[in-house]
């Protein structure tokens, strides 16, 4: 096992060098570049993920045969690169060669995608590959005139038009330089950085222990792009902590990874997933995190309201398990490592493809982490951050590949135009069921799925309908984006709750349902963004102000409504009206949003009067004592 694991290592390695390479002196030609990148994430799937689990060690043949074919597909490439990259699309001839090579890198790319990301997008691929060949026979609407072999390998293997279209385009030639940035900090001690400032800032504060699991993994998730990476990273000291501190199992973990998986729509860096929106929709990286501001932070207000509810109900207090001085002798320790994310920032913004920004800023991670010693990125760690940056890639490498697969099907047979007319005809021309039916799509397409993948795959098959419905192209990506990031906390399949669970010792069934509820006012926030685009900083600087106010106050009190306290216990009618009041504040209009405040004092005035009669009875009854 050691022996294939450092050959792993290698391989990891080799694919980090690679990227790095062509990043710092220029890329291949397109599809080789592609190609190169496809086939490494291969080797290593097949390295990191045996064929089945109970196995004690790898197969020869069900392992590294694999392994060895992902090789073959890299050494096919590069002696036919000048044929390839010089013939033309469906004209010139498809050799056997090719065929074989095709035939044999799709199958390896399905059981790997089986391996890394689970059965589910595995399955979909092999029904969209068996619609491209038996098209020609379906009645009605799905019909098209079928695809031949040649066909097929011409366009998904030999082309830019699928396999390597712009999903794997996108993971070659930028998400797998941030999720290499990310893993560079992570080494030098950035993550523990991130739970010193969180704790700093809130660890004494009523639930501190949660608010600061909450800020700790907004932070991290923005380097990571990864809700379970996250939970692994940051879980493993706010779980105990929110547990020393009063929280139940359950609870503490359906809080860490709801916070987690937010991180993947926290600007600046946010996940992989938001690459591939700024590729689909044409608008600039740099605009999208703009966008993307308000909606994560309602995201994460949803869930500090939620704690801060709970900890006043259950009176706990914050946690005095770190001292003072151990936190300023860690933040002393690795402030510094702030420094490389805000120069991402500044190059991104400054208009540097986000490719060569995201290389300049691993770069300013090695350089910084000398400043401490305990930071220093020294060689062992620098092969670590490669090799962590390698095997983090693989799960976005290698369903980007099956994205390309089902993409290459949709374009060729014109699937894209027929389910948007489907998608249309069943909403019947309602917004609001068009979004419900995306939404339901989205979480199901999320489930097992990497986040990137379950977008890419709602953005092409779900997203132009809403946009042909009247939604801005921002709005309806925004909308699939968020559902995607939401479905890793979603049941009967969250990711992140899972790894959560397993942390804090939780029952998983219970611990999903519970961050589920304690993420259920985020997914009203989509829909507000939709009907209102003032929440994606579109509109004048007074519509955007009112709009996240009347939205975060509505937010506020479904977070009450959850815990069933605001200031003390709640009456079934002061939820009730409390829960039409937030369902009022988060709708847009003026009018919606005064009888929504409206609601909201008068559940007030009843809470102060319910409390000022029990203080008045409470001597009373001492007396009578």
């Amino acid at each position: 096992m050691k022996k294939f694991l450092s050959v792993a290592v290698l391989v990891a390695v080799a694919w980090s060098a690679f990227q790095l390479y062509t990043a710092a002196f220029g890329l291949l030609h397109v599809l080789m570049q592609r190609a190169v990148h496809v086939s490494f994430a291969l080797m290593l799937a097949f390295l990191l993920y045996p064929y089945s689990k109970e196995r004690a060690r790898p197969s020869l043949l069900l392992d590294y045969l694999p392994m060895a074919l992902g090789f073959a597909i890299l050494v096919y490439f590069t002696l036919n690169f000048g044929r390839i990259t010089t013939r033309m699309e469906l004209v010139d001839e498809v050799w056997m060669i090719d065929v074989v090579f095709g035939v044999v890198m799709i199958v390896c790319i399905l059981e790997s995608c089986r391996r890394t990301a689970g059965m589910c997008l595995s399955v979909v691929g092999m029904l969209f590959i068996a619609y491209a060949f038996l098209g020609q026979h379906l009645p009605g609407i799905l019909r098209h005139s079928g695809m031949t072999l040649g066909q097929f390998i011409d366009i998904q293997i030999l082309s830019v038009q699928g396999l390597f279209s712009e999903p794997i385009g996108v993971s070659a030639e930028i998400v797998f330089y941030f999720v290499l940035f990310g893993a560079f900090l992570d080494r030098s001690g950035c993550g523990k950085l991130f739970g010193d400032i969180a704790y700093s800032l809130t660890g004494r504060t009523r639930g501190g222990s949660a608010k600061s699991a909450v800020v700790a993994s907004s932070l991290f998730g923005m380097i990571s792009g990864s809700a379970v990476g996250n939970v692994a990273v940051v879980g493993t000291f706010t779980i105990p902590l929110m547990k020393q501190a009063g929280y139940r199992p359950h609870m503490a973990a359906a809080i860490e990874a709801t916070a987690s998986t937010g991180g993947q729509i926290m600007p600046p860096v946010m996940g992989a997933a938001a690459f591939l929106m700024a590729d689909l929709t044409g608008i600039p990286y740099s605009q999208i995190i703009v966008h993307a501001a308000i909606p994560a932070v309602l995201y994460y207000l949803s869930i500090f309201f939620v704690v801060d509810f709970e900890a006043w109900k259950e009176g706990l207090r914050g946690s005095d398990a770190l001292s003072m001085q151990d936190l300023k002798r860690g933040l002393l320790e690795r402030i510094h490592l702030v420094l490389p994310m805000l120069f991402l920032v500044y190059l991104m913004m400054s208009g540097l493809s986000l490719m060569r920004a995201a290389l300049f800023s691993i770069l300013s991670v090695v350089a910084v982490s000398f400043l401490r010693r305990a930071t220093t990125m020294n060689l062992t760690r620098t092969i670590e951050a490669l090799g962590k940056g390698a095997r983090e890639a693989v799960t976005v490498a290698i369903p980007s590949a099956v994205a390309g697969i089902i993409v290459g099907v949709i374009v060729f047979t014109g699937l894209g135009l027929k389910l948007t007319g489907i998608l249309i005809e069943l909403s019947q021309g309602s917004l609001l069921l068009a979004l419900f039916f995306t939404m339901i799509a989205c979480i199901i397409l999320g489930m097992g799925m990497p986040t990137s993948a379950a977008y890419l795959m709602a953005a092409v098959l779900m997203a132009p309908a809403l946009v042909k419905l009247g939604v801005p192209v921002l709005a309806a990506h925004m909308f699939v984006f968020y559902f995607a990031v939401i479905s890793m906390i979603t049941p009967p399949v969250a990711l992140a709750t899972y790894a959560a669970a397993s942390i804090a010792g939780s029952e998983i069934w219970k611990t999903g349902l519970t961050a589920f509820n304690i993420a259920f006012a985020s997914f009203l926030v989509p829909y507000a963004f939709v009907y209102n685009n003032a929440l994606l900083f579109k509109g004048s600087m007074l519509e955007i102000l009112w709009a996240t106010a009347t939205t975060a106050l509505g937010i506020c009190f479904l977070a009450a409504v959850y815990v069933g306290f605001f200031c003390t216990r709640l009456t079934r009618l002061e939820r009730g009206l409390l829960f039409v009041g937030a369902l009022l504040l988060i709708h847009p209009g003026v009018l919606t949003d005064l009888i929504g405040l409206g609601a909201g004092l008068l559940v007030l005035a009843l809470v102060r009067r319910r409390a000022a009669s029990d203080r008045s009875e409470a001597p009373a009854a001492a007396r009578q004592e």
